[in-house]
């Protein structure tokens, strides 16, 4: 059984074109225009399939295939299609995609799964709109009640429930509360790591400790060109003075540790008036407890000792210490190398940042695996994640397939772009 890439690429430059933003990447962002259209042709193209779809209190959108025996938990396969303002074409939707297509190839070929297999859209998992991320897979698993998870708002006030309303996107279907077997996820790789090392896969082991700060630094207002720098109480100054010590921590605790801050929004924000209060974000990561205490530690001691030298006041608003997820070492599927594709084997390491509730779907029964894969000699990156007893569904042999397939078309393009270049020269 083969699935068709050029069907899989096909598709995600379709989807591509909801929200197309600079170089070639995307902005669709949780629950705006952009990502209900993508969600539309996400359901669309399922019930084309013969899927039969159905949608949750938060979006979150579920594409079944039917198995012989229909109580038994399904198998979940799936990631998110809302990306970053500065997104890239792959990173969520190519999870959904591949899933899609694996399904695809599945009722082309009059295989019938002995239990039922679904593809899951995920609503804001990256995140960038509503915080916290990974939102709608954490309201599944019951970590987040889903009224909670409504009343979240974005920087402009609107909240995820009225979001929802309004895109006519909140479904009927209940949230969670069902046994899943299973759940694994074809994902890029956001970092540099493996193509640095030259390696095409890494299985994964575990993620990373991580605490995830809101913070606000207070000063008072007072007028910019009036009044005396002994007498001014910049808060802007006061938060630059921090991010800048807490950047340091990061590089002091490289290459276990890492810290930066992220976000950071000054009050009254207008040319004339210092900034009596500005709120920023930071996070922390580790690959281990202790060294993430001691980073947490030093930015505390660090605030402390600016604002005792300036006058300041720093509050935390709130704090998000999570645990790392750990996978027990398996043989991963096809994982040997081939002489088609190049492929290397896989490495095991250690995955940044920590994905605290990735694994939530499978509501605690399996572990999660994860392959990182990047496309032989062109460095653009994939993530295999499976749930550990996947392998024996066959389906992770399928996406697997998906992803080399992937890898051969791009290859294939590359080298049809340099011929036709070739035959322009001459």
């Amino acid at each position: 059984m083969q699935v068709n890439g050029d069907r899989l690429w096909a598709d995600l430059m379709a989807l591509a074109q909801i929200g197309a933003g600079a170089a070639g990447g995307n902005n669709r962002m949780a629950l705006t225009d952009a990502d209900r259209d993508a969600k539309a042709l996400f359901a669309h193209w399922c019930r084309e399939a013969g899927l039969a779809v159905s949608v949750d209190g938060l979006g979150n959108t579920f594409a079944r295939l039917e198995g012989r025996e229909p109580s038994l938990p399904p198998v979940f396969a799936g990631s998110h299609l809302d990306t970053q303002e500065s997104g890239g074409r792959f990173d969520g939707p190519l999870g959904v995609l591949a899933a899609l297509e694996a399904l695809r190839a599945i009722t082309e070929a009059g295989i019938v799964p002995r239990r039922p297999v679904e593809v899951v859209n995920w609503t804001n998992e990256e995140g960038a709109r509503f915080s916290p991320g990974l939102m709608g897979s954490a309201a599944f698993a019951g970590t987040l009640p889903l009224d909670r998870a409504h009343a979240v708002a974005d920087r402009a006030g609107r909240t995820v429930g009225a979001e929802l309303a309004r895109l006519g996107w909140n479904g009927a279907a209940p949230m969670g509360g069902r046994p899943v077997d299973a759940y694994f996820e074809l994902h890029i790789e956001q970092g540099p790591l493996l193509e640095a090392a030259g390696v095409t896969i890494g299985a994964v082991t575990q993620s990373c400790h991580s605490a995830f700060t809101d913070a606000v630094c207070h000063g008072e207002t007072s007028h910019i060109q009036s009044t005396p720098m002994p007498q001014r109480r910049n808060a802007l100054w006061g938060a630059a003075r921090l991010i800048d010590a807490i950047e340091r921590t990061g590089f002091a605790h490289a290459p276990d540790g890492t810290a930066s801050a992220v976000v950071i929004d000054a009050w009254p924000n207008n040319r004339i008036v210092l900034p009596s209060r500005a709120g920023f974000s930071y996070g922390v990561m580790h690959l281990e407890e202790d060294g993430l205490a001691a980073m947490v530690a030093a930015i505390d001691a660090s605030a402390e000792a600016i604002a005792a030298e300036t006058g300041l006041r720093f509050e935390t608003v709130l704090r998000r210490v999570r645990r790392p997820f750990h996978t027990r070492r398996r043989r991963s599927a096809n994982s040997a190398p081939t002489a088609r594709t190049g492929w290397r084997p896989a490495r095991s390491r250690r995955r940044w940042p920590a994905p605290p509730d990735r694994s939530a779907p499978m509501g605690r029964k399996a572990a999660v695996r994860l392959l990182r894969l990047r496309r032989p000699q062109h460095g653009v990156p994939l993530q295999h994640a499976m749930g550990a007893r996947a392998e024996r569904h066959g389906l992770a042999t399928r996406l697997l397939r998906i992803a080399r397939a992937h890898v051969g078309a791009y290859a294939a393009r590359k080298a049809r772009e340099a011929e036709r270049q070739g035959s322009r020269a001459r």
